[in-house]
């Protein structure tokens, strides 16, 4: 029997993913490192916004201090930092000695004018409740702060959440199915959006990143008949999302459980594991509500008038679904006409989606799911100066589908030789979502 002959090329591009494959995560936490590592030249750009200020209050009084301590000490790092921050701004300036910007103040001025206020934006209850009703950021910071401070103490959390959200990444894609390189791929692509740098601030931002990619890992397993690891991790990534921001779960695991449904409807995912990711997820919506109800947490009622008076500056407005209708409206004129001149999010989450559609065991529908969360986050605040933030996990789609494109080209070039030794002996059959028929998984990434 004649033996077909390799090619050299595909020969070597064989050899060097396997030493990828063997590399993989020592090369994904060496990335990890010198993105942490650049992130020292930022300077005085890091600085504590006025929730972090209120964050590192309850991170402060968990660790056991009082709460008027707590506020002279989250006071002074958010003073000091925010001040830092606007000389870094000023020294920019074309003229020596130029003065701070409009809008900021010295350390000095700042630790004064609230020196004796019980918080810097109102001391409102409902806006106080907003906060305390949210403990799981402070929990998580609080022995940050206690070891090195509020300031060293939260930009060290953001480090390890960011870096740690960006490994979270290389996880899922490998459970996906997706080779080493694309895995890396990935981890780039997060550490490039805004993902990262979000989850970088003293905010709960990186938490409730890292939980939502814990979710989708979770939901990536289970639809790949992985159970015993699929479950727990998604209790674990719903149930600290819930205390840490309940409504991005509730939104979360209601979209998750639809999505659930919409991969059970295609016949090759209609198994098990996907009932069981539906269940949970659906569970998971339902507890958040009884718990929000139970303990009569602050709805979105609440943020509402929040948003309209103004932090309760002003008296509650009549009509607070109306105004946000209205201002929806405008908000999202505004975001077509800002993606049309300058299409930064829309190009690479269109090129992200064709790749996504291309791909099996419901990676797709999970991603959408979590763009979601972020387009209703956004449109109940629809504020500019808050978007960015609120909607950083529309982003999620362009980490996950990018990577993708990469294994298409990869696959393209190398042949059928390489991608059969790229693959965990783990990995399991991948599934087109919505397609006829399973293929083999080599097969399929051919196509992808």
């Amino acid at each position: 029997m004649t033996v077909p002959r390799t090619a050299p090329g595909a020969s070597r591009a064989a050899a060097a993913s396997r030493a990828l494959t063997a590399r993989a995560w020592p090369l994904a936490a060496a990335v990890a490192v010198v993105f942490v590592l650049l992130q020292f030249t930022a300077g005085g750009q890091w600085s504590l916004y006025p929730d972090s200020y209120r964050y590192a209050r309850s991170a402060e009084q968990f660790a056991g201090q009082s709460r008027e301590q707590a506020h002279r000490e989250a006071l002074d790092a958010f003073c000091r930092t925010r001040a830092d921050a606007a000389r870094a701004t000023a020294d920019l300036a074309p003229l020596d000695g130029a003065p701070l910007p409009t809008g900021t103040m010295s350390a000095a001025d700042c630790v004064a004018r609230w020196a004796d206020a019980p918080d810097i934006t109102t001391a409102d209850p409902r806006y106080q409740a907003i906060f305390s009703s949210r403990p799981g950021y402070p929990l998580l910071a609080a022995p940050f702060v206690g070891a090195f401070g509020v300031a060293d103490g939260m930009r060290t959390l953001g480090l390890l959440t960011a870096a740690g959200c960006s490994l979270l990444v290389v996880g899922l894609l490998r459970s996906a199915g997706l080779t080493p390189p694309a895995a890396l791929c990935g981890q780039l692509v997060f550490l490039a959006t805004p993902l990262a740098r979000w989850s970088l601030q003293a905010l709960s931002e990186g938490l409730v990143t890292l939980c939502v990619l814990g979710a989708v890992w979770a939901a990536v397993l289970l639809t790949g008949r992985r159970p015993w690891t699929g479950a727990p991790l998604l209790v674990v990534a719903l149930g600290v999302c819930a205390v840490t921001r309940y409504s991005t779960a509730l939104v979360l695991a209601g979209l998750l459980a639809a999505a659930a449904v919409a991969c059970w409807a295609g016949s090759r995912l209609r198994h098990h594991g996907t009932t069981l990711l539906a269940g949970l997820a659906a569970l998971g919506a339902v507890a958040t509500g009884a718990a929000m109800s139970a303990l009569a947490l602050p709805s979105s009622a609440t943020t509402l008038q929040d948003t309209f008076t103004r932090h309760f500056a002003s008296p509650d407005v009549a009509d607070p679904w109306g105004r946000l209708i209205d201002l929806d409206v405008r908000y999202w004129a505004h975001w077509i006409g800002e993606q049309a001149t300058m299409p930064v999010y829309v190009v690479p989450t269109l090129l992200a989606g064709w790749a996504l559609a291309r791909h099996g065991r419901g990676l797709g529908w999970f991603a959408a799911a979590t763009a979601l969360v972020g387009v209703v986050q956004v449109a109940a605040h629809p504020l500019v100066q808050e978007a960015d933030r609120l909607g950083v996990l529309m982003w999620v789609p362009t980490v996950l589908g990018l990577p993708l494109l990469l294994e298409r080209a990869r696959h393209r070039a190398g042949g059928a030789d390489s991608a059969a030794d790229d693959h965990p002996a783990h990995a399991l059959p991948a599934l087109r979502v919505g397609g006829a028929a399973a293929v083999d998984q080599d097969a399929h990434l051919g196509k992808v």
